[in-house]
């Protein structure tokens, strides 16, 4: 008991710790800037808004497009580095895109690699060659920081005093900071092996290709620099010393995990510029450079991104284009659902901040009080309902894509009502008419929040809410606080409007947390019906591998597609979600179910996972974002031409000749009789789990149940009339493959009855016509030559070899070898980094029935 609660604790502090520490920086930085803002008013941020001008904003807008081509530098290096030509505007383009959605969305490697994946796919860059472009721009973009930081703690240590930082350390840590720039240099110069990284080889970059990487990774930060630069008013601190605090700030934006270190890059520039700057001026430059660097570049990619998917779908592209699409189908819903949640953000700034007052009187004169006062209030309602909504728009949910565009609508409404902030409703318009058009991506049909949400979530609605209302603490400051102001309606009354759209705004979160915290707990998994059973038999009879036959067992829930011709049958331990063996069905259904398998387990905050899968479908998976850990390998003995003749198969020939002297006979039993032989059969079951000190396994492994075993035929040995050993058979429909689950033999059985099953087995399956006999798994075997080298598998084949004491997995291989099969490899593929041992516990725990039972 003890180690399961420690392993749950592990689990929470792996779950909730980093969105954790993430909001805990991020209110950190709200706390600076509300310290530093205590004597600035919010008309004074408005009115150095408006004093920019026009043409710091047109600079800063071309050095942003600069900046994003100087960006492109990254992928151009990556392609000279692999040595592969594509053209230029091409990879510029991709290179563009894909970092302004990783730039604002966070999770560079997970956002930008899908764009690149998406787009050099098609262009016949392979999966391997994509790693290493990854891998190298990592190694760029943190290149020149680095050189950048070190530089500026050395000849600017003045510009860390605010950060409390002494002039001595921040010179030291510069001088670190470069010699370590400098040591990858040598690096460079003198490896000349590849490095070998868990199993994949990368070259070491040649020197000139190392300077060249620093060149565009330093021009890549000043030019972005720059941008902010131009915004800034006059009075500005040189240069260098704005450098260094917007190198440092992107540094913490980037170890917050904030997505585009919001709050958080911001908090940091004005505690390190606050001693040169106005507060008010800076933050408004800061709000400037938000929109230009970030905002802009995000909405573009994001309509050449839907543009490009509705064209892919328009023209009905081939089959390997729609393949890649699939891969990537997730990422536009996903970018969308960012919009939402921004337009969320904006309808509760819009409720904490003052309106326009000439607008909100010209239109008194023809509208009612009342409608401004509920306008603002339903103003912010919406903007609730939008920061929610935009977790089921990132999961395609259909009724989630139909209540967005309803209240973008409404959101609309009630911006020009308010006050007349027709800018305000033209943002939320774009975002509609985006929106509209997209409507194919948002297919699924789950209940609205069946879903969970994750902690990430979480913190970001409760940020988003929390900012608002600080905003609104901060503009409104300096009225004193009355319990009149909650009655008081005016046209001039800003601040009773703010508080009275507040607590709309968080009674409806506060409602919508208790329902569902109060509604019934929805099952998790739900177990195969009658209905379903059918159906899937009705699949089954269309393959021919016979691991889709634990169906039987019901011990398992189906996943199908739409069309009902495929499906996934998994089981749940912990967080963990099972799908035992690839889809079931037609390999063009395979796909699409796979990704409905990983949301349905996202949905409900588990981690997917799908076991024993074969290495013909391993792309699948990967275009997906699964990564791979070898199981071991699955024996198959080849049937044609199968024969007892010759010195190899003296072993199976000697099995057969002792049962024959022991008068022992086979035969095998139609499922119409099995029912007959159950009485013996469970007297032999229990009789061997009693002598094994054994327990009854499930899931991947068969356990004795009359439904089961009646669903196939028995194979038995007798003598003298009497079953002594019984093994039921899972026959492949197609007459390909034979193999069997259950084998049980009593304490009178013949030494060697399961070698003499065995081979009896292969001659009566190839009388039948059956190609294959399916030995079954051996555990942990072949992985010294699996070419996904990793801990796992040298921990595994150190396990498989010096394991005897609680499992004989040599073994186990020794006794199939001598069977003579071809052995093929068996895969888990996982969602990738420190989940396996949790993944492969669940798994094992799922087969045994708990913990408690794995040595049972």
């Amino acid at each position: 008991m003890s180690t399961f609660g420690i392993s749950i604790r592990k689990d929470w502090f792996r779950v909730w710790l980093p969105p954790l520490v993430a909001a805990l920086l991020f209110a950190g930085m709200l706390g600076v800037l509300h310290h530093a803002l205590h004597s600035i008013r919010y008309r004074d941020v408005r009115a150095a808004l408006a004093a920019l001008p026009a043409s710091h904003i047109l600079w800063a807008l071309l050095l942003t497009a600069a900046n994003y081509l100087v960006l492109s530098g990254y992928d151009h290096l990556g392609f000279h580095y692999i040595g592969k030509p594509l053209a230029r505007w091409r990879i510029s383009a991709t290179a563009a895109i894909s970092f302004a959605v990783s730039n604002s969305v966070g999770f560079s490697l997970l956002s930008g690699s899908a764009i690149r994946h998406r787009f050099y796919s098609r262009w016949g860059l392979t999966a391997p060659d994509l790693a290493r472009i990854v891998a190298l721009n990592t190694t760029t973009f943190w290149l020149g920081l680095t050189s950048l930081v070190g530089g500026s703690l050395i000849f600017y240590p003045h510009a860390y005093s605010q950060s409390g930082l002494a002039h001595g350390a921040a010179q030291a840590l510069g001088m670190t900071l470069v010699a370590l720039v400098a040591c990858y240099f040598v690096f460079c110069r003198m490896h000349k092996a590849p490095l070998q990284v868990r199993g994949f080889e990368m070259r070491v970059p040649s020197l000139p290709l190392a300077l060249g990487q620093w060149l565009v990774s330093l021009t890549d930060w000043v030019v972005a620099a720059a941008v902010l630069y131009t915004l800034l008013p006059e009075g500005r601190p040189p240069f260098g010393v704005l450098l260094g605090a917007f190198l440092t700030a992107q540094a913490l934006g980037l170890i917050s995990n904030v997505p585009g270190g919001l709050g958080v890059f911001e908090g940091s520039l004005v505690l390190l510029l606050g001693p040169y700057l106005p507060v008010d001026r800076l933050l408004a430059a800061l709000v400037l450079y938000r929109v230009v660097y970030y905002v802009a570049p995000l909405f573009l990619a994001l309509l050449t991104l839907l543009g490009d998917e509705l064209h892919s779908r328009r023209t009905q592209l081939a089959s390997a284009r729609r393949l890649l699409s699939r891969s990537s189908v997730l990422l536009a819903p996903r970018i969308l659902a960012l919009f939402t949640f921004l337009a969320g953000g904006l309808l509760l700034v819009s409720g904490a901040t003052p309106a326009e007052h000439a607008r909100m009187h010209w239109m008194a004169r023809v509208l009612p009080l009342s409608l401004f006062e509920a306008s603002h209030f339903f103003g912010s309602v919406v903007g609730v309902g939008l920061l929610v909504l935009a977790q089921a728009v990132s999961r395609r949910i259909r009724v989630a894509y139909i209540l967005v565009v309803a209240a973008l609508l409404a959101g609309m409404a009630t911006s020009v009502l308010k006050a007349g902030d027709w800018e305000e409703a033209i943002l939320l318009g774009l975002l509609l008419l985006v929106l509209v058009p997209s409507a194919s991506f948002f297919n699924r049909r789950a209940a609205l929040f069946d879903t969970r949400f994750s902690p990430g979530w979480v913190a970001a609605i409760l940020g988003a809410l929390g900012t608002s209302i600080w905003l609104g603490i901060f503009v409104f400051r300096h009225v004193e606080y009355a319990n009149e102001l909650w009655w008081k309606v005016a046209l001039d009354q800003d601040a009773p409007r703010f508080l009275r759209a507040t607590l709309g705004a968080i009674v409806t979160l506060l409602g919508f947390s208790l329902w569902r915290l109060l509604r019934p707990p929805r099952h998790v998994i739900a177990l195969a019906s009658d209905s379903e059973i059918v159906d899937a038999r009705r699949i089954i009879a269309t393959q021919s591998y016979t691991l889709p036959h634990l169906v039987n067992m019901r011990d398992k829930g189906l996943v199908f597609n739409d069309e009902r011709t495929a499906f996934i049958m998994y089981g749940v331990h912990g967080r963990t979600w099972v799908s035992l063996g690839d889809p079931v069905g037609p390999i063009a259904a395979a796909p699409d179910l796979i990704r409905t398998f990983i949301e349905r387990a996202d949905d409900a905050g588990g981690v997917p996972v799908f076991y024993q899968i074969r290495s013909a479908q391993l792309h699948l998976y990967a275009e997906l974002g699964m990564s791979f850990a070898k199981l071991g390998e699955e024996g198959h003995v080849a049937l044609h031409g199968f024969s007892l003749e010759g010195s190899r198969n003296k072993d199976p020939r000697g099995a057969i000749n002792r049962l024959s002297r022991e008068h022992v006979t086979f035969r095998v039993i139609e499922p119409t009789s099995v029912a007959l032989i159950l009485p013996q059969l469970k007297a032999i079951s229990d009789d061997w789990l009693t002598r094994k000190s054994a327990s009854e396994k499930g899931f991947s492994l068969g356990f004795f149940d009359a439904d089961y075993l009646c669903s196939q035929p028995v194979a038995v040995l007798e003598k003298e009339n009497r079953i002594v050993a019984f093994a039921n058979l899972l026959c492949g429909p197609a007459g390909e493959e034979l193999s069997v689950d259950l084998m049980r033999f009593s304490a009178d059985a013949p030494p060697g009855a399961m070698d003499g099953l065995f081979t009896h087995l292969f001659l009566w399956a190839q009388a039948h016509g059956y190609g294959w006999f399916n030995l079954g798994m051996a555990p942990l075997s072949g992985l010294q030559s699996s070419p996904i080298a990793t801990l796992w598998t040298r921990l595994g084949d150190f396990t498989f070899r010096h394991g005897e004491s609680f499992y004989n997995f040599e073994g186990l291989r020794a006794y199939k070898d001598k069977f003579h099969p071809v052995w093929e490899p068996r895969y888990l593929a996982y969602p990738g980094g420190v989940t396996l041992p949790l993944v492969m516990a669940d798994i094992v725990a799922l087969t045994a029935g708990g913990y408690l039972r794995i040595f049972r």
